[in-house]
């Protein structure tokens, strides 16, 4: 009986150590750079009108934390908070990450995908909240089993504006 219950114990031990599961934990610490591209939203100028929320016309950074689960290596999702600052104004995002890797070689195609809100502290009392969209594509270099990097530019919309995000991140 204690050899079928040791046998059965390192059986088990040993399928735990050599299993493979299809979704992981992943984090990602990302930084960027946001370049003003236009304004589309004009407006007639009335009474107790304050400016636009991001006045002239402000380039961006952000530093972003982003942890989530990936799927097969290929699909992440996650959540992330950034710091942001345009031009001295400061704020906050808060949002959802949708990453695909097209292929799982050293060097792959990366698209990607952020909804969320962001906060800044402009002159309106109390700052300004919108939603924002950020579409990206990149590529996402392997450096080893569990490290990667991952260059990325694309488009976001957020208030009021569209900017040129650049971004270098690196996934563990």
């Amino acid at each position: 009986m204690k050899k079928i219950l040791l046998c059965c114990v390192l059986v088990y031990a040993s399928i735990n150590a050599y299993a493979q599961s299809q979704i992981k934990y992943t984090a990602k610490v990302e930084a960027g750079y946001q370049f003003f591209l236009s304004r589309p939203i004009k407006y007639d100028v009335g009474e107790g009108w304050l400016g636009y929320q991001l006045g002239g016309k402000p380039n961006g950074v952000d530093l972003s934390l982003i942890n989530g689960i990936s799927f097969k290596h290929n699909l992440r999702l996650g959540l992330g908070v950034s710091y942001l600052n345009y031009e001295r104004i400061n704020g906050y995002a808060v949002f959802g990450d949708l990453e695909y890797a097209a292929t799982k070689a050293k060097i792959s195609p990366l698209f990607n995908l952020k909804i969320g809100r962001s906060h800044i502290n402009n002159q309106y009392i109390n700052g300004s909240t919108e939603t924002f969209v950020d579409i990206s594509g990149g590529i996402e270099h392997k450096v080893g089993k569990k490290l990667s990097l991952q260059y990325k530019a694309g488009f976001r919309f957020v208030h009021q504006s569209i900017f040129l995000p650049v971004r270098i991140s690196t996934r563990f």
